[in-house]
């Protein structure tokens, strides 16, 4: 793309005139310092600070939290495919998700062999404490569901159950166990 089409031709003149120009050099550097002043600034007021609650899962949901908002959606789902008002679900998981850290990475080089160190970033809030950055995180991984509901009895019922757990939960049909209720 050329410079002009993106509105940078201008701005390339502007800061060349600029750099010739010491009054306007003098101004976007008095400029730039009063921004850094300001911002400085803003950090030392006093403000309303939230120490955020710490979570056990990405979505602010505990692990027995986000396992039965799983449960209460898929069953509601069960309830619209075979039209029984009180299916069961059960859903259990693996692990209690994880968290994905930012890490900081430094090379070395001496006698020939690179080494590579990594550090997590760890921040300090207002406090003292201290926290790693988090990038992500991630969601308890389904290990097993089991559906029980009256509707199960018929094969195509059933296969509409298993594909719709396998779709929402993201497991294999090995992992989804449908029964007929009585």
């Amino acid at each position: 793309m050329e410079l002009d089409k993106l509105g940078l031709g201008r701005l390339k003149g502007w800061l060349q005139k600029a750099s010739k120009d010491r009054k306007l050099t003098r101004i976007a550097v008095i400029l730039g310092m009063a921004g850094i002043v300001l911002i400085w600034l803003s950090s030392l007021s006093p403000g309303k600070e939230t120490d955020p609650a710490p979570t056990e899962s990405g979505a602010g949901l505990t692990e027995a939290q986000y396992r039965q908002e799983l449960e209460e959606d898929l069953t509601r789902i069960v309830r619209a495919v075979t039209g029984d008002q009180s299916p069961q679900v059960m859903i259990t998981l693996e692990d209690s998700g994880a968290g994905v850290y930012a890490q900081d990475y430094a090379e070395s080089s001496g006698g020939g062999s690179k080494e590579r160190d990594s550090s997590y970033v760890v921040l300090k809030d207002s406090g003292g404490s201290e926290h790693g950055l988090s990038l992500q995180q991630r969601q308890p991984r389904v290990l097993g569901v089991v559906i029980v509901s009256r509707g199960a009895g018929d094969l195509a019922v059933r296969e509409k159950l298993v594909n719709t757990a396998r779709a929402v939960l993201g497991v294999s049909a090995g992992r989804i166990c449908v029964v007929e209720g009585r």
